[in-house]
């Protein structure tokens, strides 16, 4: 049974300000955990949040958290003063992660500064996920059976909040070798971004992505981090043919165009890592 990694956004334009307020799951995302296998092992791996002009606190929490009056609590620093502006910080501890169980449902909260924007962004891993047949693998794969590397040109706008439109990974940079496959092993770009998220047949149709703080140094590499960090196969591998049905988006907490190049390596013949 394959495992699954999925990115969500959570946010709100215009906060009222003063107390806690609910955020809304980006289009597509859902506050219900997906109905994985009874007995098999999920988490909520990482939590990051962005307030686009003045420090907040988020609250997250679902009924078998710690608690269902905050749960999860962080300070976030103001994206005003943050450089590059408007990027987000992982609030949790990587590597040490929340358990999350069969079609529970989360809350997602921020109290901040009226009129202000905010997004939350997480990402669940699940160890087996039915349905879903991602093709994935590990950074040890990669050294072992990578050869060039190729940096393919997106231009994506985000939603405001939201997540923008699907554009599709040939949409504009058509380079990739015939029926190759392909490691995603993260995204540059000159915007900090609440979420960014690759999706298709190869990644069993899950959006799977992080947030892009505008340094290139974690951003590039980001599918590599991530594996590494949880000892899991979470680099998506997409095959060339599927270009035009695998699909780049983006959200942040003010939507404004901006170009993102995605990394990738090219393989040799791939088999799946479990």
């Amino acid at each position: 049974m394959p495992q699954g990694i999925q990115v969500a956004t959570f946010y709100k334009q215009s906060l009222s300000g003063g107390s806690f307020e609910a955020l809304s799951p980006g289009t597509g995302d859902s506050a219900t955990f997906y109905n994985f296998i009874q007995g098999s092992q999920a988490y909520l791996a990482e939590i990051w949040a962005c307030d686009d002009a003045h420090a907040c606190e988020v609250s997250i929490y679902a009924s078998r958290f710690h608690d269902q009056v905050y749960g999860i609590r962080g300070e976030v620093p103001s994206g005003a003063a943050t450089s590059p502006v408007k990027r987000s910080f992982c609030i949790s501890p990587v590597g040490i992660d929340q358990p999350i169980f069969p079609s529970d449902v989360l809350t997602v909260q921020a109290n901040g500064t009226a009129s202000d924007n905010v997004n939350v962004t997480m990402i669940a891993r699940y160890e087996q996920l039915p349905g879903t047949a991602a093709r994935t693998c590990t950074t040890d794969y990669v050294k072992t059976n990578g050869g060039n590397l190729v940096g393919i040109h997106v231009s994506l706008t985000p939603g405001a909040g939201n997540w923008g439109s699907t554009v599709a990974l040939n949409a504009s940079d058509n380079r990739l070798h015939a029926n190759r496959d392909y490691a995603v092993l993260g995204f540059t770009s000159n915007l900090a971004l609440s979420a960014c998220a690759i999706s298709g047949i190869d990644t069993g149709n899950l959006r799977t992505g992080f947030p892009l703080v505008g340094e290139p140094d974690h951003d590039a590499y980001g599918f590599c981090d991530l594996s590494d960090s949880y000892g899991q196969p979470f680099i998506p591998v997409v095959n060339s043919n599927n270009a035009g049905s695998i699909f780049l988006q983006a959200a942040h907490v003010s939507a404004t165009a901006t170009v993102v190049d995605v990394l990738l390596c090219e393989l040799g013949t791939f088999q799946q890592v479990r």
